[in-house]
């Protein structure tokens, strides 16, 4: 059994930079899981950051590993704003970061995590187990994916959610009913457009809000009245990427208002002109209901005040996500209920630490208390440097420097295993 001080879950740019920032403190951790998973597997070839290149930068402990710096030794050009930056060029930056400053990552999965005795036991997909004082949940969105109930339980083949991408090269020549109006909505019918394939989106929305391509030469009157920020343009912007320790201090009603009515559905400036006048959108339409007729998926969908037939070879549901940390199956129920205190939310003290001490919630989980930075790369600066000086500070004076000795270990339980 192997003994440590810290155990990251996850190896995405939350766990990286915080790893980072631990590597550089001394303190003793492991950090598991493949490295940029659902980056690499799970998002389509060809697909572009959303977030601008400045604000897409994993945090590191130093200078020198940023976007820029990635460039700058490539020999790639570089813009802050207004470079489109590919997924793969970001997943081959965010591999390099952790090759120079993350060090070892295992890739196991965790499939039970448990408090024995005050610390935390993990079992994992290899057959080992971990004994640690402390443990960060660093987890993307995959398995909060939040489908509509009209789509649910029709076969994997003709319903998939905007998750689960990937390649598309499935759908040349086939009819796509794409249900959302989001980034992931548009960015998907763009590519499946340029595939070969014939995306139709269903978005309640009455109009596609499209951000304006951002401009680095501003006169300094424009920059102060719609700064740049991690998030955008404009002074809200501003406060939400700079400023998530006052939105922890918000009651849970503020956070929630804010969450529902921050960054909608929009789409990026790239995307204006790979979907108007390509991509069928039919707006204000609700999907009432689904059926297999015939091969195919056959929709009720209500546009304005009627009610019409959608048939298509394929349904993608970019419904997004919602957060419920009862969905992670590895995490014991007793865990699962006591750090799930909002509908599945976990509430989080200033220091991203959940309600069982010791356990810490990074990510786009921590949304609801640290605001909707958390749910970009972006957050990553505010996140990591606070956790780590927060664990570090927190382990016992000479318990950084070195792993249990087997004296100290707790006595783990058996688990029937």
């Amino acid at each position: 059994m192997s003994l440590t001080d810290t155990v990251i879950i996850g190896a995405g740019p939350y766990g990286s930079s915080l790893a980072a920032h631990l590597r550089a403190r001394g303190v003793d951790h492991q950090i598991l899981g493949r490295p940029m998973l659902a980056w690499r597997n799970y998002m389509p070839p060809g697909m572009l950051l959303r977030s601008e290149a400045f604000a897409s930068n994993l945090h590191a402990p130093r200078s020198g590993f940023t976007v820029e710096d990635y460039c700058r030794q490539k020999g790639i050009p570089y813009e802050p704003m207004g470079m489109a930056l590919p997924l793969e060029m970001f997943v081959d930056y965010a591999l390099w970061f952790q090759a120079n400053l993350v060090g070892e990552i295992q890739p196991v999965d965790v499939v039970n995590l448990r408090r024995v005795d005050g610390h935390f036991q993990l079992a994992l997909s290899d057959g080992r187990s971990l004994i640690a004082r402390k443990v960060v949940i660093a987890l993307g969105l995959k398995g909060f994916a939040q489908t509509p109930p009209a789509l649910q339980g029709l076969p994997e083949r003709f319903v998939s959610h905007s998750e689960r991408y990937g390649n598309l090269g499935w759908a040349r020549d086939k009819d796509v009913a794409i249900v959302g109006g989001g980034q992931s909505a548009l960015g998907l019918s763009a590519l499946l457009h340029e595939l070969g394939a014939r995306p139709h989106i269903l978005m309640r929305e009455a109009d596609v809000v499209w951000y304006q391509r951002p401009q680095a030469a501003r006169s300094i009157l424009s920059k102060l009245k719609g700064p740049d920020a991690g998030l955008g343009r404009g002074w809200r912007s501003l406060l939400l990427s700079e400023c998530p320790g006052l939105f922890h201090l918000l009651d849970n009603a503020w956070r929630e208002r804010i969450m529902e009515k921050s960054y909608g559905a929009s789409g990026a400036w790239w995307l204006h002109d790979r979907v108007v006048d390509k991509v069928k959108i039919s707006f204000r339409s609700e999907v009432r209901s689904a059926s297999i007729d015939n091969d195919r998926v056959v929709l009720r969908v209500l546009t304005g005040n009627q009610e019409v037939s959608v048939s298509a070879d394929h349904v993608i549901a970019a419904t997004g996500f919602k957060t419920d940390m009862r969905q992670h199956a590895f995490l014991s129920k007793d865990i699962a209920d006591e750090i799930s205190v909002n509908g599945g939310l976990p509430e989080l003290t200033s220091n991203y630490e959940t309600q069982i001490p010791g356990l810490y919630v990074i990510g786009p989980a921590s949304a609801h208390s640290f605001g909707p930075v958390m749910r970009f790369v972006y957050g990553t600066r505010h996140a990591s440097p606070c956790v780590a000086r927060h664990i570090a500070g927190s382990l016992k004076v000479g318990a950084t420097q070195r792993v249990w000795s087997a004296g100290e270990a707790p006595m783990p339980e058996r688990t029937g295993e």
